[in-house]
């Protein structure tokens, strides 16, 4: 097997100190984290929990969606149970109101407004079909990254979203596409000529979109394998398993997946053929509470039976795979020391490229990990 460094020399983590570490608790890196689908974001304030936190959402004058903390900084009440009037937010305890800023703007009966009474905001963006909320640092440190299936020509795909709840940590739901591995060992691929490797350019995940603004922020890795097809007659089922995995299409199933630390955008091929694209994101709730939401959709072929075929069958890969790894999210234990082995080097480069931006965030932004 080709490791994840390119080469097939043995794993060499150096000294124990130099591994990266695995916490227990959310570990938030400083990154944008969906919030909420935009069709559910209307009018009136959405509360929701969010980085351990309360948050309040809403639509400003201009439909901008804007994010800030729960809690009036007069005497505590919910800004999620109050009203929006002239796009700020009101409280329903004594009617302050706040902008987008998080700033008051304005206290009945008093024209002197202290500069004191305001409330935490979050930088927001909205694209591809969700709110995005950016978390660790008051301004964020790179842009949302682009994802022209939606964006661009979105008639291109058929697709479905998808909302998975789970008590697994931010960077346990990342990292399941790098630890491939567990692609044979949990999901039954039995796979041959199997190749792993960590992208050092983002040039290289052009189809997945174009580049992040910071190389640093960005992390890419391939996968590629041929699912192992006996003879029908010796055993059916896992025939049928090898040429449903590769869409009953080709022999050689690819995976490209790069993204940020709170994202991640994918594009699978079958013998270099695209098929289909996802982008994921994650909702961090709180500690061992955690979302994964996102988009999935098949490339059209321009016959509508084989666009429908290939629609069903990776609906039901989704799903299925999803329906495997949960169990393990909501099981494993972390905050103990990791044994790794030869085919974890992507597993660690990926660790500690994470934990560079969990390093990043505030000491605000620390709060919860």
């Amino acid at each position: 097997m080709i490791g994840a460094d390119g080469s097939r020399e043995e794993l060499e983590t150096g000294p124990a100190s130099a591994l990266p570490p695995n916490p227990a608790g959310a570990n938030i890196a400083a990154s944008w984290y969906a919030a909420i689908r935009s069709s559910r974001l209307g009018k009136g304030p959405h509360r929701m929990r969010l980085f351990g936190r309360e948050v309040v959402l809403w639509r400003d004058r201009r439909g901008v969606a804007r994010c800030v903390a729960a809690h009036c900084p007069h005497q505590g009440a919910n800004l999620g149970l109050g009203d929006v009037v002239d796009g700020q937010l009101r409280c329903p305890f004594h009617h302050w109101r706040f902008d987008g800023n998080g700033v008051c703007s304005a206290i009945p009966g008093l024209s002197r407004i202290p500069t004191t009474a305001r409330t935490r905001s979050y930088p927001t963006r909205e694209a591809h079909g969700f709110v995005w909320v950016w978390y660790g640092s008051a301004e964020p440190l790179f842009e949302l990254p682009e994802f022209p299936a939606l964006s661009g020509r979105p008639r291109r795909y058929l697709g479905f979203y998808y909302d998975d709840a789970t008590t697994g940590t931010i960077r346990h739901l990342l990292e399941n596409a790098v630890d491939h591995q567990h692609f044979s060992a949990l999901h039954g691929l039995d796979l041959d000529g199997v190749e792993f490797r960590v992208l050092a350019e983002q040039s290289e995940a052009a189809d997945n979109g174009p580049p992040l603004s910071r190389d640093d922020a960005w992390f890419g890795v391939w996968f590629s394998g041929r699912p192992w097809r006996p003879p029908l007659r010796r055993a059916p089922l896992a025939w049928l398993t090898g040429v449903v995995s590769t869409f009953a299409m080709g022999r050689r199933m690819q995976l490209l997946v790069d993204g940020w630390p709170g994202g991640q955008r994918f594009t699978a091929y079958v013998d270099g053929i695209e098929i289909y694209k996802v982008i994921m994101g994650i909702v961090p709730e709180g500690n061992r509470a955690t979302r994964q939401v996102g988009w999935a959709g098949v490339r059209r072929t321009g016959r509508w039976h084989r666009t429908l075929f290939n629609y069903a069958l990776f609906w039901v890969q989704n799903r299925a795979g999803t329906f495997q790894d949960v169990p393990v999210y909501d099981s494993t234990r972390n905050a103990q020391p990791t044994v790794y082995v030869r085919y974890d080097n992507g597993l660690l480069r990926f660790r500690r490229y994470y934990q560079s931006w969990v390093d990043r965030a505030t000491d605000d932004g620390k709060v919860g990990t």
